[in-house]
């Protein structure tokens, strides 16, 4: 009985009531002055009431920037680009569109794709790393950036690197042997080390690791070959001309070694009418793969007649109908003892499109460069324009 008159004579409608206005009252003030701050102020003074960041916007990986900038020499602090068309007075021009990744193969996000994190075709990986934690509206001095990390190493005589062979499961050195200049021409002069002594290789298909590795020097590796001796009589020839990208299969079980001493091995094919040569381009075989044709895919020539020297062949157009003939040689010599110069000589394109390949298929860190600002420290002064988030 005690504790329910406690009860009834602690409740009092009136006070009740007095202070749920009271709550009222405050939320309704708190709310206004919200709207007031988010108004007069932005977001940043509300977000920072509610513990919130204050919303400075921040570069960060996978962001857009527009950014302008002068880039200098660190050696002389000669400028070299500029995105000012007053780089004194810092005006005018038209800032660069970047997009803030360290990986070269990822795309910007959806309606920016005219941002990327290229500049001149060039990944400068020492800007875009120090772009990353500067603010809108922010100016900041990037670098020095080494060459590593700007437009690359430019080689000299005596550097290489090594990129792995899929198909032989080796590394294979890449070494730069010579590079001159004169007025007009840049050379670059490139051993490609694929080999090493004793070393058992394939020159030619028919013959699987039967040619051996004998000596290698600075510009020519020495091979001898060897038929194994289950392919010396009745075996099927298989050719490769790596200037035209074309693999010859000739009729099967139809070519023998006529001849052979310690120089020389001659074959001899003797196919009978009617055989078939199959004729596999590298070429054509991306154009029919595209086009949805089976891969690779044949071509077939049809034995038309032999002589001592020739064999001739028919291919049927199945396009036009039309026959076309071309001839074989009956016999190939091989020279045992063979030599092939393992170097190859670039021109400046030239060179810039084989480091390009390597680094796109190879080595994504490959430093390497002949760009004209290859070998230079550089140094940027930037000024963040405008940053669009990724988050």
């Amino acid at each position: 009985m005690g504790i329910n008159q406690y009860a009834m004579t602690s409740f009092n409608p009136d006070m009740q009531n007095e202070k749920l206005a009271a709550i009222l009252l405050v939320i309704v003030i708190v709310g206004s002055i919200s709207v007031f701050l988010t108004v007069t102020y932005g977001e940043d003074i509300l977000n920072a009431l509610n513990g919130k960041k204050t919303g400075e916007k921040v570069i960060a990986l996978g962001d857009c920037v527009d950014v302008n900038f002068i880039g200098r020499f660190a050696s002389n602090n000669t400028i070299f680009a500029s995105s000012y068309n007053d780089t004194i007075n810092k005006i005018g021009g038209t800032p660069l569109n970047l997009f803030v990744s360290t990986n070269t193969s990822e795309s910007p996000p959806t309606g920016y794709e005219d941002y990327t994190n290229l500049i001149d075709d060039y990944y400068v990986k020492g800007l875009i790393e120090g772009l990353v934690g500067l603010k809108e509206g922010q100016e900041a001095t990037i670098g020095p950036i080494p060459p590593e990390k700007a437009y690359g190493i430019y080689p000299k005589a005596g550097d290489n690197f090594t990129i792995p062979d899929p198909s032989s499961g080796k590394d294979i050195k890449i070494q730069f042997v010579d590079v001159t200049a004169d007025e007009t021409t840049t050379l670059f002069v490139v051993r490609m080390n694929y080999y090493s002594p004793g070393e058992k290789t394939t020159v030619y298909l028919s013959w699987e690791n039967a040619t051996v590795v004998t000596k290698i020097n600075d510009t020519k590796v020495w091979m001898y070959t060897t038929p194994p001796e289950d392919r010396i009589t009745n075996f099927t020839w298989m050719s490769y001309d790596p200037y035209n990208y074309i693999t010859t299969i000739y009729p099967e079980n139809t070519s023998s070694v006529t001849s052979i001493n310690d120089t020389t091995i001659i074959v001899t094919h003797n196919p009978q009418i009617n055989a078939v040569f199959l004729i596999y381009s590298e070429y054509n075989s991306y154009y029919n793969y595209y086009y949805g044709y089976d891969y690779p895919y044949p071509y077939y020539y049809t034995v038309v007649s032999l002589t001592n020297e020739t064999i001739n062949v028919s291919y049927v157009d199945e396009s036009t109908g039309e026959t076309s003939y071309y001839d074989f040689n009956r016999t190939v010599t091989i020279v045992r003892n063979e030599s092939q110069d393992i170097t190859e000589t670039y021109t400046t394109p030239d060179m810039e499109y084989f480091l390009s390949e390597m680094k796109n298929y190879y080595l994504p860190d490959l430093t390497f460069s002949v760009n004209t600002l290859a070998g230079e420290t550089l140094i940027y002064e930037v000024q963040i324009v405008k940053i669009y988030t990724s988050a």
